[in-house]
């Protein structure tokens, strides 16, 4: 077929398809037409046999065509083509709106490209454009020239990308490759076919032997960046991995190159090689990750330079950054900032020459270092680092020689994921490499592909999904005889931070830790069950939760491993990890493990809460504190004997911080300097107390009051609701529904509860029927201020708290605040007419919180520790004071803001105190006030006294009042807003005067309480609820219901008489504390039998039908 016959083939064919899909969107109707005549053109002009395969349309920007070059019997991905409207030019200068957003995507993550409109075509490199543009024969076949688009399509060809020569250029371009075979595997799995079936069989066998919960999105990433991971080792390796030398990498020489130095990594290769069907799938998206791979100039990379410090310290950020900007957002689990691993290397360094008499540090003969979840190798890179460091020191020039060869023997590095593993590979066996001098032949880094937590007596999974069985069954052989027989002098790292539940079993859960054997016990005992068992004795259940976490698992092993499996020692354990282990009550048996088993314990705090009540900047990019530990152990300890506690606080900004650290990690002496004390009892907090001895001699609230408990927890959001009828409409679809049905729409979790759950009185939920009714619907304290309705029914509870629904009545009062955690600005204490939610004080971080002013429905057994009436009796010469009083004098002084700041630093140790004053009048007098201040925080619910001018209903204010109605519900909190100048809230379209600045900023703990109320009262809702996925939650009140107009004008009364009286209340307690104050020593302590919850009556018994309004 002749030039001209391709041209009057293309014109017929082309406005064909514009005639015959009118409705059609023009590009897509030059879809066969340009395909057709760029593969032929190419094939007459003797360029090659071009194939322009057609893009699946996947999530994300994808040209339309990805472009496949045989030449020689060797088939390149050589770049796309991407197709717009004739319309629409091809200079991409002039595009705008949609067409300029995906540009702007696809000119990145597209090296070569195609851009064509059917008219005319261009081609763009890195997203400028390459020599002229080619007319194609769109409008006179006959006089149409073929010349300029034959040179377009060979450049096209032969045109290489640019090359690869920095580290954080490879992350980077790497990542959109990679992302790319992630989509490709992502849709296979939703289709049918053998290719299909083959990824869904790697999915499988991916959640069998790597990750027991394990999405398909995890399978899909894991499989991908092990990929390109691994053939970018092979690309950088000293060994030529171009083994035809013809200037092109393919996946198949990749892997023969790895065998010889990473046999588990080449392995991981074969569910793409070995399973043809597979192989075809993805051939385009692998092709393309051998044409990056091949621009890779390795000399130029490995000599690469980064103005943030060592460049592949940073590569899996920066390679996060553009493959999944979320995933980056949550990337602690892998990158650990480097002054924070430079200062625990440094700490641990200078234990090791310094007080354990290695010279040598980390590079010691006699010291073995392990990084139990290595991530891409921060740790262990920091630690080859210093040791080199030290040993140019003590030795000389070639001391970092004589150290690489130690490291290469003593280093390891534990990790989970294929992904990081291979990145910590590589650049762990480099940087040793480097070590050795020039022309050194490669050294393999001790990495481990293995999950630490594992049972070391686990025999090797037959995982066929990465072909070579043999190979990962003598990687897991490896690790095993590491876990079990290898001494180890240091285990350092970042672990990561993930709650689990203590029902998932398999790989990445933790299982052996928590019930496995342990090597040398007669006993059946775990190394959980030694921290759990001293929780169980000590603490509440509900605290145990905390437990189940995974850094709370490798503290565990770590310490084993360390401190107790090979002998006496000595030994360091350095991690940095979640923070709530030091102070957290859930964490008494850890804490006295720890002090058992070392000899000293470093903690430098870092803080960094942005969920509590002080919000703070974090170091890493996550909302959970965190502290780096550092424990050392000299010897056979005596644990009889504490570990000696160093604690050091380190407040500021996030780079405040870091700069803080990053002078810790240059120091001679990183742990000089000062330190706090911290408290010597086994199971005390490891953070020192904050207050002085005048604080610490005040009573705590909890032995006035000493039964606590933790409020209801639902487990599920949709049994409480703004409205009552709600919950009504909620429960009706819920009963009719089909059996199969009910347990998707009850929400039903990995433990607690479910339909077929069977409680004691109770028929199981999925046996109701349109005809069953539901339990009462009880006013429920949902937050501080805001009564919401819930429903009384154990059978929708996770921790439903009987002992409070029993102790309900007309007299019952509930004080919440944060007794286990550290209170915020506000006030220090609320309360609650009803039985109070879980996270009731500021919507999160819930305990045990709940202090009830009576035990029981009939308000005759008070809540107050036996003899403490007496004792103020007789302290300040009047009547025994009741429940009641008590309640009223300590919420006079802890609901107020004063109280928090005047206490601010002492409450930063967990645990309320309060100024009892010896002052009969001024006891009278904050008794008179607690009492109103609780008549006003109960919305005169509670504490109504006419004769004391507390009626039964919050009194009106001159200037609150309704402007306008509210005859739409808010869509969401963006239809809520505030006038300050005008003093007006506007709710849709109501609107609400007389609401002051500081009214709408009143908060608890950081919890803005009228803005707060308002967006659950939304036609979306608020909190999880708002992005539940759950049906039943998305039966939502449609209207903004009356009652909502008498609650918010008494919220806002309720507010405005609460400030009205702080400054009264500040002069009360300046008062009190400048007086004569009784101390606790002075005060009865409470017996355990008053600390423990009332006992459980029979449902139903105390059940008191409340009216529905």
């Amino acid at each position: 077929m002749t030039v001209q016959d391709l041209a009057r083939r293309y014109f017929d064919s082309v406005h064909a398809a514009a005639r015959g899909a009118l409705n059609a969107e023009e590009e897509a109707q030059l879809t066969t037409p340009v395909s057709n005549l760029f593969c032929a053109l190419a094939d007459v002009a003797g360029l090659g046999t071009l194939n322009l395969v057609r893009e699946t349309r996947l999530e994300g920007v994808r040209p339309d065509f990805a472009a496949i070059v045989t030449r020689g019997g060797s088939s390149r991905q050589k770049g796309f083509v991407e197709l717009k409207a004739p319309s629409i030019s091809v200079d991409v200068s002039t595009w705008s709106g949609r067409n300029a957003r995906q540009w702007g995507r696809m000119s990145v993550e597209a090296e070569i490209l195609i851009v064509c409109n059917g008219v005319r075509a261009q081609i763009y490199r890195n997203g400028e454009p390459y020599d002229g543009p080619a007319d194609l024969p769109y409008e006179d076949p006959d006089g149409w020239k073929a010349e300029g688009l034959i040179r377009l399509l060979g450049l096209f060809i032969e045109l290489d990308p640019s090359p690869v020569v920095s580290v954080r250029d490879l992350s980077t371009r790497l990542a959109h490759r990679t992302a790319d075979l992630r989509d490709r595997l992502l849709w296979l799995v939703d289709q049918s076919g053998p290719a299909a079936e083959a990824a869904k069989g790697g999915y499988r066998a991916w959640r069998q032997h790597v990750q027991p919960t394990g999405s398909v999105r995890d399978f899909a990433d894991g499989v991908s960046q092990v990929l390109a991971y691994g053939m970018v080792i092979a690309a950088l390796s000293p060994r030529d991995a171009d083994a035809d030398h013809d200037g092109f990498i393919t996946i198949g020489e990749a892997r023969n190159a790895l065998r010889q130095t990473n046999p588990v990594l080449a392995a991981a290769f074969a569910p793409l090689m070995d399973k043809a069907a597979l192989a075809e799938a993805v051939a385009v998206e692998v092709g393309a990750l051998e044409t990056l791979i091949s621009a890779i100039q390795p000399d130029r990379v490995n000599a690469s330079a980064d103005t943030r410090g060592e460049p592949w310290l940073y590569f899996y950020e920066d390679f996060l950054a553009a493959y999944d900007p979320d995933e980056r957002r949550q990337a602690g689990v892998y990158y650990t900032p480097i002054a924070i691993v430079r200062a625990m290397t440094n700490m641990v360094d200078h234990l090791l020459s310094e007080r354990f008499g290695r010279r040598l540090g980390f590079a010691d003969p006699a010291v073995v270092t392990l990084d139990p979840a290595a991530g891409s190798g921060a740790f262990p890179l920091a630690v080859i680092d210093k040791a080199a460091e030290r040993a140019r020191a003590v030795r000389g020039a070639a001391g970092p020689e004589q150290a690489s060869a130690n490291l290469a023997r003593s280093l390891f590095a534990f990790e989970l994921l294929p992904g990081p593993y291979s990145v910590a590979h590589l650049r762990l066996g480099q940087r040793l490499t480097e070590l050795r001098g020039e022309g050194a032949e490669p050294t393999t880094a001790q990495v481990v592909l293995t999950d630490t937590l594992e049972s070391p007596y686990q025999p090797p999974h037959q995982a066929e999904f990465f072909g070579d069985a043999e190979v990962l069954a003598a990687e897991q052989l490896r690790a095993q005889q590491i876990k079990l027989e290898q001494q180890v002098t240091v285990v350092i790292g970042n672990p990561p931070y993930r709650r689990v539940e203590r029902e998932i079993q398999g790989r990445g859960s933790g299982g052996w830790v928590l019930d496995g054997a342990v090597p040398g016990r007669a006993t059946g005992k775990s190394l959980f069950d030694d921290i759990l068992d001293v929780a169980r004795e000590h603490t509440i259940f509900s605290h145990h939760a905390s437990l189940y976490n995974l850094y709370v698992y490798f503290w565990r092993w770590a310490l084993w491993k360390a401190f107790e499996a090979h002998g006496a020692g000595p030994g360091v354990v350095a991690f940095i990890t979640g923070a709530s282990w030091l102070t957290g009550p859930g964490f008494v048996g850890l804490r006295k493990l720890a002090r058992e088993l070392a000899d000293d314990i470093w903690v430098i705090d870092l803080g960094g809460d942005n969920h509590g009540a002080n919000p703070e900047e974090n170091v890493f990019a996550i909302e959970t504190p965190v502290a780096v530990v550092v424990m050392a152990r000299d010897g056979a300890s005596d644990r009889a004997r504490p570990a000696d506690v160093h604690y050091r606080r380190v407040r500021g900004t996030a780079d405040q911080k870091l700069d803080a650290v990053a002078q810790m990690a240059s120091a001679v002496d990183p742990m000089a300097g000062e330190w706090a004390t911290g408290p010597s009892d086994w199971m005390a907090p490891f953070a020192p107390p904050t207050g002085d001895a005048e604080w610490t001699a005040m009573p705590l609230i909890t032995d006035l009051f000493p039964w606590q408990q933790p409020g209801c927890k639902f487990g599920r959001t949709w049994p409480v609701a703004p409205t009552a009828e709600a919950l009504g409409d909620r429960w009706r679809r819920l009963a009719e529904a089909p059996r199969d049905e009910k347990p998707l729409l009850f929400y039903t979790a990995n433990s607690g509860r479910n339909v077929e759950t069977r409680v004691e009185g109770y028929p199981r939920l999925s046996d109701t029927t349109a005809a069953s009714p539901p339990e009462p619907f009880r006013r429920y304290g949902f937050r501080s201020f805001d009564r919401q309705w819930a429903i009384e029914d154990p059978r929708l509870a996770k921790t439903e708290s009987p002992s409070l629904w029993q102790s309900m009545s007309d007299r019952q009062v509930f004080l919440t605040s944060l007794l286990t955690g550290r209170v915020g600005g506000g006030p220090a204490l609320t309360a609650s007419a009803y039985v109070p939610d879980l996270h009731h004080f500021r919507g999160s971080h819930g305990g045990k919180d709940v202090i009830p002013l009576w035990r029981d429905a009939a308000a005759q057994e008070p809540n107050l520790t036996a003899g403490l009436g007496e004792a103020l009796s007789q302290a300040l010469g009047i009547e025994p004071p009741t429940v009641e009083d008590v309640a009223a004098y300590v919420y006079a002084l802890l609901s107020t803001t004063a109280y928090q700041t005047r206490f601010a630093e002492a409450l930063q140790t967990a645990g309320l105190r309060a100024p009892i004053t010896a002052d009969a009048g001024l006891w009278a007098e904050a008794v008179d006030i607690g009492r109103r201040r609780l008549w006003l925080h109960t919305f005169a619910e509670r504490f109504t006294s006419t004769e004391d001018g507390r009626g039964r209903y919050v009194p009106p204010l001159e200037g609150v009042e309704w402007a306008a109605a509210v005859g739409r519900i808010p869509r969401d909190g963006g239809e809520v807003t505030y006038d300050p100048e005008a003093q007006a809230l506007h709710i849709a379209d109501g609107v609400l005067t007389g609401v002051r600045p500081e009214v709408w900023a009143f908060e608890v703990s950081g919890m803005p309480v009228l803005s707060k109320w308002l967006a659950y009262r939304t036609a979306k809702g608020a909190g999880r609820a708002a992005s539940s996925s759950s049906e039943l939650d998305a039966i939502r009140p449609t209207q903004w219901a009356d009652a909502w107009n008498d609650e918010l004008l008494d919220l806002v009364r309720v507010l405005t008489l609460t400030l009205d009286e702080e400054p009264a209340l500040a002069d009360l307690l300046e008062r009190i504390c400048d007086g004569p104050l009784i101390e606790a020593s002075q005060l009865p302590t409470p017996a355990a039998e008053a600390r423990r919850p009332p006992a459980t009556l029979p449902r139903r018994s105390h059940v008191v039908d409340v009216e529905v309004s």
